[in-house]
């Protein structure tokens, strides 16, 4: 059932069953090289075939290496190709800015425990505990690529994440929620009833997982969780300044747990074990906005965060919403000054967040990735994962009967229609859904409701309190994953 958990640490959960790319991988190496966003290697990137080779070329090119001249020289052209493939212009002060970063990012090389870094996986992972995902992979976030168009900085390499993966692309136009850490009641309450309500609608919800605004904003999800369920509710993300294996604070780690626990998801695009300097919140702003077809600054001061994130929004073309306060109050003064220079439109009423947002629907379902990557409908990789015979054993132990179909599609048409699906809603729902799920009409009587809502329940498929709300991603072809 849906709850959220007491612990007083994230814990540690292997995922192995999942496995980054080559070129993910790749990625994670360049990232452990810089000390942030940087441009210059989003160009080395875009100027070779790829991630892999810019990192071999890098390698080759160390000094003392064999053949090292000849790499440099040939690194040297891949990067100013990739600033003209960038549209930028390439040119001699361009490529000394170059020369220097290359050595800072050949001195951290230096720092891996190896340079054969196909076999630094369970290092970059933290034995498997979390999970990288780049640009080839099917659960990218794609809108982050929005990124590449401004003149400073470019998209994160790639993402280190704990949680489901699935949430980045759970809904198509996700909405982020911000605002100051010091919020008063009032924006407190605002960011917790505007995610509330964007959530109940099956948008996913980003926030920073800060104190104030960004806990209520995921708080706020979380509640639309528990009203309508995993089936209808939109997930929550936060994104983070530092590596997952710093996140913060920490009387915030039970709201992360519950993230996790609920079907979101806790990313950064750093290293595990980066420290969250101050500098770093605002290039993590611009993740929060990039992921994000609409921007909401709840409450916020004229020196916060949140107004960064506002200016990324606006850049990266976003809708940006801003929520109006008292003026005598320094709180609002930030989402004022939005308001009053034309930076945003003036969100008058927390139930009016869905004129602004796309129409509401369930989150997008797990997908089904190619033969050669990863079904993240199962969690387990096709090629090159781990999966054993006690997963098919699972498997078998959540098949569902035609008439269990016919309750899922029922309790899922209560949801749509913001119907509580008690037994008679639900009795009187599956003549109309069970054609569509079984191709035949089940026996529809209130004993087989009640005696079929027990049965999932003890399969850990539904919630049951007076009405029934599903819990867990329930597929409707006879499996439950």
């Amino acid at each position: 059932m849906l709850s959220i958990t007491t612990t007083t640490a994230v814990p540690r959960q292997p995922s192995s069953c999942f496995r980054p790319l080559e070129d993910t991988l790749a990625r994670a190496v360049l990232t452990f090289c810089l000390d942030g966003a940087d441009a210059l290697m989003y160009a080395t990137i875009k100027g070779a075939q790829g991630a892999v080779e810019a990192l071999q070329l890098i390698i080759e090119s160390k000094p003392g290496a064999s053949g090292c001249d000849a790499a440099t020289r040939k690194l040297e052209g891949v990067f100013l190709t990739g600033l003209s493939r960038w549209g930028r212009k390439p040119g001699n002060r361009a490529l000394q800015v170059f020369r220097r970063s290359l050595e800072g990012w050949h001195a951290r090389l230096d720092c891996l425990p190896s340079l054969d870094w196909r076999g630094l996986e369970d290092w970059f992972t933290m034995d498997g505990s979390q999970w990288i995902i780049g640009p080839q992979d099917v659960a990218w976030p794609a809108q982050l690529e929005d990124l590449s168009t401004h003149k400073d900085w470019a998209a994160p390499l790639c993402l280190w994440g704990v949680g489901s993966m699935a949430a980045l692309t759970s809904c198509p136009s996700p909405v982020a929620v911000v605002g100051s850490r010091g919020v008063t009641d009032y924006g407190r309450t605002v960011a917790r009833e505007v995610a509330l309500r964007a959530a109940a609608d099956g948008h996913l919800i980003v926030s920073g997982g800060a104190m104030g605004a960004d806990a209520a904003a995921h708080w706020g999800a979380l509640d639309a969780l528990r009203q309508r369920g995993l089936d209808a509710a939109g997930r929550t993300v936060a994104v983070f300044a530092g590596g997952l294996n710093h996140i913060g604070p920490s009387s915030n780690l039970r709201l992360f747990e519950a993230i996790r626990a609920n079907g979101g998801a806790l990313v950064s695009e750093m290293c595990p074990n980066t420290i969250p300097e101050a500098r770093r919140f605002l290039l993590r702003n611009r993740i929060i906005a990039a992921l994000a077809s609409t921007v909401v600054v709840t409450q916020a001061r004229l020196r916060s965060g949140a107004l960064n994130t506002a200016g990324w929004g606006n850049d990266l073309n976003r809708v940006v919403l801003a929520v109006p306060g008292d003026i005598t109050v320094p709180h609002n003064a930030g989402c004022n000054r939005l308001i009053a220079q034309s930076e945003s439109i003036i969100l008058t009423r927390t139930s009016g967040i869905g004129e602004f947002c796309h129409a509401p629907h369930e989150p997008q379902a797990l997908y089904e990735a190619t033969s050669e990557t990863t079904s993240f409908s199962t969690g387990c990789a096709r090629t090159g994962g781990i999966c054993t015979d006690s997963d098919a054993s699972k498997s078998a132990e959540h098949v569902i009967t035609p008439s269990q179909q016919a309750l899922i599609a029922a309790i899922r048409s209560c949801n749509r229609q913001h119907i509580r699906a008690t037994p008679d809603a639900l009795l009187a729902a599956i003549g109309k859904t069970a054609p569509e799920t079984s191709g035949q009409k089940p026996m529809a009587g209130i004993g087989q409701v009640m005696a079929d809502i027990g049965t999932l329940e003890a399969k850990g498929l539904l919630r049951y309190d007076g009405a029934a709300t599903l819990i867990r991603h329930t597929d409707m072809t006879g499996g439950a994953h």
